[in-house]
């Protein structure tokens, strides 16, 4: 995808223009650091080590992808945050679809966001991706909730979704959701040993020189084989906020701007469906 220019008045415009979405006071508490970094394969720039404090966030940051954030992220210094969040999303942000398959019928999704409190979105560094996590704040954190996303006819159109059960010791280590029917059938949640997806979905953060310090955070859902990790899609955005009255240093990500390049323009989760279906074409085909 190609980027077109995006002037740091349009950026204060889309900042001004977004709903309130802020708490009505912000609390006082000491905010999160990040306290040891380690170098991955997946990302030039050494990332938060609790960003691979777990299995999949292991795995997640180990992905190499075709076109990796450059090592030089353009960020001079002088910048304001607006003119560097222009640049990151002129230079890097889009949606890269590099293989499509069809007819599939679900996936795994390998790294199911926590939901964040209001305080976790009030705090510069606690999140890894907030722009995407945020999402995640507006549904229940239940397995059918997310699973809505993905399986809900005729708007979200696979048959199912896999996730992996946190401290599984192997034995019924997967949950698959399926069978939702709005207003007619619940979602149905087994727990099964073995796989039926051949596809994954998995998030991250980009880490890039000074963008907390300056209220970006970046983020890449990425579809890959669980053959052979071959990355078949990626969409890479760019969160800004430090603009909210009420809360510390102006930071809540939950209104946070996209990149205005980005396809995804709102925080309903209907946005990450669309990103995947455009490269796994779902097996009920498209909405009649």
């Amino acid at each position: 995808m190609s980027s077109k220019f995006v002037s740091c008045s349009a950026i204060l415009a889309l900042l001004a223009a977004i709903p309130a979405l802020c708490p009505a006071q912000a609390p006082q508490r000491p905010p999160h650091r990040w306290t040891e970094f380690v170098q991955v394969e997946g990302q030039p720039e050494p990332v938060p080590a609790e960003w691979v404090s777990t299995p999949e966030g292991k795995f997640a940051h180990s992905i190499r992808i075709p076109n990796p954030v450059p090592k030089d992220s353009g960020y001079r210094p002088g910048m304001t945050s607006e003119q560097y969040f222009a640049h990151l999303c002129k230079a890097e942000a889009g949606e890269f679809i590099f293989k499509t398959v069809e007819n599939v019928e679900g996936f795994y999704f390998m790294r199911p966001p926590k939901r964040p409190t209001d305080d976790d979105l009030m705090d510069r560094y606690k999140l890894e991706a907030p722009e995407i996590e945020r999402t995640f704040q507006l549904r229940k954190a239940l397995p059918e909730e997310r699973a809505k996303i993905f399986v809900n006819p005729p708007w979200a159109r696979y048959r199912f979704v896999e996730e992996p059960i946190p401290g599984a010791d192997g034995t019924n280590s997967y949950l698959r959701i399926h069978g939702y029917l709005q207003n007619k059938t619940p979602m149905v949640v087994d727990q099964v040993t073995r796989q039926r997806s051949s596809y994954g979905l998995i998030w991250r953060g980009i880490k890039r020189p000074n963008d907390r310090e300056f209220n970006i955070a970046g983020s890449e859902w990425i579809v890959f084989d669980l053959k052979n990790a071959e990355v078949i899609a990626i969409q890479r955005d760019y969160g800004l906020t430090g603009r909210t009255p009420n809360t510390q240093q102006g930071i809540w990500w939950l209104n946070a701007v996209n990149c205005p390049n980005s396809p995804s323009k709102h925080i309903r989760g209907i946005r990450f469906y669309e990103f995947v279906s455009r490269s796994l074409k779902p097996t009920l085909g498209d909405k009649k």
